[in-house]
């Protein structure tokens, strides 16, 4: 007995699992194209024979009254599910199905009515009807908009998380190559710069370490000139101010490398400079030349507090007083011109010369390592003097140039920022405007 009852519930359950499959089946299939469409007017046809058979099944409650009622539900019904046309359609067949089976006389189509209670009832549906459609039309296309429109939403919706997630995952690949970058950056940077200071050093104590050989054979060379010059003849004495005077070449050579070298490892610190001091401090170690070449030095304009070194500074001004001083034409007295100028938040301080000039070409060269534009015999110099003054200003934030022309005379500055707040109030600004210094 229990084996049957479980049997037959299985069996039971498999015919409701079949029905409710045909169901949904069925469902789909009237659901799509046109089959869709034939549903709607296929509704309107069981909805209005379901208000009839209701109708007669209260046809002996109602009887003759209210023969158009029971179909305002049949329309109704219709309008929500299949819209406007299927809506008409449903109330085309109510009225008919009213008129024949509940309209006296019954079993005939009653036209034109002329009972006027009659004809207000069926206008009364009809209008009714027509109504109801047309609402249920409104409602199903602002239903449909609706749908629409949240669809619309729904996609935007995940496009923009979509957009999101793909902004985030793309950010976070661009701040790991960032970080990526940042390091490889940091671990170059730092082995250049090890590179850089190895090398400066190696170059320091090799410039250093050659000095002592290079004074060895200078001060020989001169113990020769002075204790053995009557063994010499006049080639042999030659030979021997050859070398000492190669050797002391060779010395300035290197002394200025080790300043070029020291000015680019070593720490100077930026501070506030009284120019007009350092000014001073310069000429005071420039004085004996300036006396021996009987220059004319001319001091001009504001010499305001800066921002930078004093030594760099001084550094700056002593190479390019003394190439003023220096690069004259002969039988020509040198004529200096010190002048500071504002420009901004910047100071340009300038030295300008009657000197020999420079030619446009060589502009750019003149402040470059080693660059001579003259001969050894012409002027003296090592050729390295503007590149410590270029790497000096460097240091400062600042910048030097130049202005020539040949046989016109020269006009190098250097720029540096001005002391912010300062006043422009020094010791030099408060002597006379113009100060000149000669021999």
């Amino acid at each position: 007995m229990a084996e049957s009852s479980e049997n037959e519930q299985a069996l039971e359950h498999r015919r409701f699992k079949t029905s409710g499959q045909f169901f949904f089946r069925l469902l789909r299939y009237c659901t799509t194209g046109w089959r869709r469409t034939t549903s709607y007017y296929v509704v309107a046809i069981v909805t209005v024979g379901l208000g009839t058979a209701l109708r007669i099944g209260l046809d002996p409650v109602l009887g003759e009254h209210h023969p158009f009622t029971i179909y305002f539900a049949a329309v109704a019904i219709t309008a929500w599910y299949g819209g406007f046309a299927p809506a008409v359609v449903a109330t085309i067949l109510a009225y008919l199905a009213a008129d024949w089976f509940f309209v006296p006389p019954r079993f005939a189509f009653n036209w034109p009515h002329t009972n006027l209670d009659e004809f207000m009832a069926l206008m009364a549906f009809l209008f009714s009807s027509l109504a109801i459609a047309y609402t249920s039309k409104i409602m199903r296309q602002a239903l449909y908009q609706a749908r629409e429109k949240q669809r619309e939403l729904e996609r935007e919706i995940v496009e923009r998380e979509r957009a999101e997630k793909d902004l985030q995952k793309a950010q976070g690949q661009l701040r790991r190559y960032a970080a990526l970058l940042e390091e490889r950056v940091a671990e170059r940077t730092a082995h250049l710069q090890e590179t850089i200071h190895s090398l400066q050093g190696v170059c320091y104590h090799i410039a250093h370490d050659l000095r002592a050989p290079l004074r060895a054979m200078e001060g020989y060379s001169k113990i020769l000139l002075n204790q053995y010059a009557p063994r010499f003849d006049a080639v042999g004495e030659e030979y021997a101010n050859r070398i000492s005077e190669a050797a002391a070449r060779m010395d300035l050579l290197i002394h200025g490398l080790l300043e070029y070298g020291r000015l680019g490892h070593e720490q100077f610190p930026v501070e506030t400079v009284q120019s007009g001091m350092v000014l001073d401090r310069v000429l005071g170690l420039l004085r004996c030349e300036i006396a021996r070449k009987k220059a004319e030095v001319r001091i001009q304009g504001a010499w305001p507090a800066i921002v930078g070194n004093g030594k760099l500074f001084e550094i700056v001004l002593t190479s390019l007083i003394s190439n003023a001083l220096k690069f004259v034409a002969p039988e020509v007295t040198p004529q200096l011109t010190l002048r500071a100028e504002s420009h901004g938040n910047r100071v340009r301080f300038c030295v300008e010369d009657n000197g020999i000039g420079i030619a446009p070409e060589y502009l750019d060269k003149v402040f470059h390592i080693f660059e001579r534009l003259h001969t050894k015999g012409s002027y003296a110099g090592t050729g390295i003097g503007l590149a410590i003054a270029t790497k000096a200003a460097e240091r400062m934030d600042g910048r030097v140039a130049v202005e020539s022309s040949p046989n016109q005379g020269s006009r190098f500055w250097i720029e540096l920022p001005r002391e912010k707040g300062n006043g422009e109030s020094t010791d030099l600004e408060k002597t006379p405007r113009e100060l000149v210094v000669t021999a």
